[in-house]
């Protein structure tokens, strides 16, 4: 029974990895080949936008929907892959199959989505860029190079991921007339000068310093094209404690725990009022123009 039981297991895992590595080959048999010069997009009015201006920048094109369950589950890997590539040069742009304008806006509202999304506003079947890019399935990801041509055609979000870190290893996600035009929002004289501003005018809270409550608080928050510091929010705070210290010994658990919150709340409180203080910073650069990026601080309360 047992030797008949560790067969069936295997033969499951053998079976849901061949259809894992059979999705390639099941959906991607019909799209452009590799070295293929990527044809230009289509907006909703059906004016062509041109992929030219992208060249010498990598390019992901994301062929999804909103309506799609297999893209929503795969849209937090393209975020991650947004967050760690966008600012290293390469263009992203989501090619969506929704056909309602709103549903799709509420959906990149709701998800905080933030690269550029083009759409004919047609159903697959119907749209265009489907037939020019041979698309049967979504998610469909496409990469392209710096020459515009076809670097992979996937529909398998982990392989995209490992082409990208392929062409990051051999520094080929941008050409080298392309570098340095993009850069992340920068506090003015650097982290230096960030370094004086927190400590000049951060102020321990009262109740924190008595009962000797560390913590460190990361802040979010997004640096506008001008460099306002804007939606200032708490990304994650982590509070430490020196009960084990002599003059604490009668505290009761509840004692601390309340003490905890209420000085976890103190700290939250400063780090979010001195990061409102701050001056403008120095806009990040996209694609050589000011963008506006999301950006998290990490402040440390620590008493000596």
């Amino acid at each position: 029974m047992k030797k008949v039981l560790i067969t069936a297991l295997l033969s499951i895992s053998m079976v849901t990895s061949v259809l894992a590595q059979d999705l390639d080959s099941k959906y991607t048999s019909d799209l452009l080949q590799v070295g293929t010069v990527a044809p230009n997009l289509i907006n909703d009015e059906g004016q062509v936008v041109s992929l030219e201006k992208y060249r010498g920048r990598c390019v992901v094109l994301d062929f999804w929907a909103s309506w799609c369950p297999d893209c929503r589950k795969d849209m937090p890997k393209m975020m991650e892959l947004y967050s760690q590539y966008d600012i290293q040069g390469v263009e992203f742009i989501g090619v969506s199959f929704d056909d309602n304008r709103e549903v799709l806006d509420n959906y990149l509202k709701k998800e905080s989505i933030h690269w550029q999304q083009i759409c004919e506003l047609k159903k697959m079947k119907d749209a265009q860029m489907a037939k020019d890019y041979h698309i049967k399935w979504i998610p469909t990801m496409y990469l392209l190079d710096t020459e515009g041509k076809v670097a992979l055609a996937t529909v398998e979000i982990d392989k995209l991921k490992s082409k990208l870190e392929q062409l990051k290893k051999s520094d080929q996600l941008v050409i080298p007339a392309m570098k340095g035009q993009d850069h992340l929002p920068e506090y003015k004289g650097g982290i230096s000068e960030l370094k004086k501003f927190l400590s000049y005018n951060m102020k321990y809270p009262k109740l924190a310093e008595r009962y000797c409550i560390e913590g460190r608080i990361l802040v979010k928050f997004v640096v506008e094209k001008d460099g306002r510091v804007e939606n200032i929010a708490i990304e994650k705070a982590t509070i430490t404690d020196r009960w084990a210290l002599p003059q604490f010994a009668n505290f009761t658990q509840d004692q601390k725990e309340s003490l905890r919150e209420e000085c976890q709340v103190l700290l939250e409180e400063e780090a979010k009022r001195v990061v409102r203080k701050m001056p403008n910073w120095k806009p990040a650069k996209r694609r050589g123009e000011p963008a506006r990026v999301k950006f998290t601080l990490p402040i440390t309360f620590k008493i000596p």
